[in-house]
């Protein structure tokens, strides 16, 4: 089974947020990487890597009003 990493991209300075992904697919990894973006208020992307390979990137929706 591949390992698929998560790299969350944030708007504010400070520590990086990367975790492995129990996913066995690419849509797996996408949707769990989604997931994981939304538990980060300052999360602005969610970059999925597998093989030092970035196989594609989430991006946070952001209100109208923010």
């Amino acid at each position: 089974m591949p390992t698929y990493f998560c790299f969350i991209e944030r708007d504010v300075m400070g520590t990086p947020h990367m975790e492995a992904l129990d996913a066995e697919t690419p849509d797996q990894a996408m949707l769990q990487a989604g997931a994981l973006l939304r538990t980060h208020a300052s999360g602005i992307a969610a970059h999925v890597i597998l093989d030092e390979r970035r196989i594609g990137t989430v991006r946070a929706e952001r209100s109208r009003d923010a």
